[in-house]
């Protein structure tokens, strides 16, 4: 033939090597085998493909689905990386990184409130989980009040005990003492029923 319209195509062996010098169209992966691109590639005589490449064509997949060689194969797995997902345990949010399913222990439904339990197949509201969060943020608030009070008590019954106290440091004396019994007595299961005592400064 006089003229060569169409480039030379390689030829390869059983083996994966070219018998016979040319260009070929190369699918290439990445390290996990997921499909990158499409490439020519010109193979000389007696090499084989590059790493992570392979001549058989992949088929077209829907945008929820990825292309995958496993070593041996292609395959398309379901993709929903980009994904918001939430445990079932806490609720936190995280988003999907990975190729394939909804790994267990998540969901793509989002809870409704901080408050919400899986019951396996949607969340409702859970009151316990509202109760014990409201006597956790009581409990902080009564450590809280009892530090100051601790405080408060220290640096005037010092000055009782020095005898300089005023009349008034000692009337602020008797009325922390008093307050401090009354934080004491708070029963945080009650929350959010709580009558909190009134701070003898106020």
């Amino acid at each position: 033939m006089k003229y060569q319209l169409q480039p030379e195509s390689a030829v390869l062996d059983n083996s994966g090597l070219t018998i016979s010098e040319g260009w070929v169209i190369v699918y290439n992966v990445d390290a996990k085998g997921e499909f990158l691109q499409a490439t020519y590639q010109y193979l000389p005589i007696g090499v084989g493909l590059p790493a992570n490449a392979y001549l058989e064509a992949p088929q077209s997949v829907k945008d929820n689905q990825a292309i995958i060689h496993d070593g041996q194969q292609w395959t398309y797995p379901k993709d929903l990386r980009g994904t918001k997902i939430y445990s079932i345990e806490t609720g936190g949010e995280t988003i999907l990184q990975e190729v394939g399913e909804i790994p267990d222990g998540f969901t793509e439904l989002k809870p409704t409130s901080e408050f919400d339990s899986w019951d396996g197949k949607k969340w409702q509201f859970d009151k316990n989980k509202q109760h014990q969060y409201e006597v956790n943020q009581a409990s902080i608030k009564k450590n809280q009040l009892l530090a100051e009070a601790a405080s408060q008590l220290s640096y005037l019954q010092d000055a009782v005990d020095s005898q300089i106290a005023s009349e008034q440091e000692m009337q602020l004396l008797a009325e922390w003492k008093k307050y401090r019994v009354l934080v004491n007595r708070i029963d945080v299961e009650q929350a959010p029923n709580i009558d909190w005592p009134n701070d003898p400064t106020i």
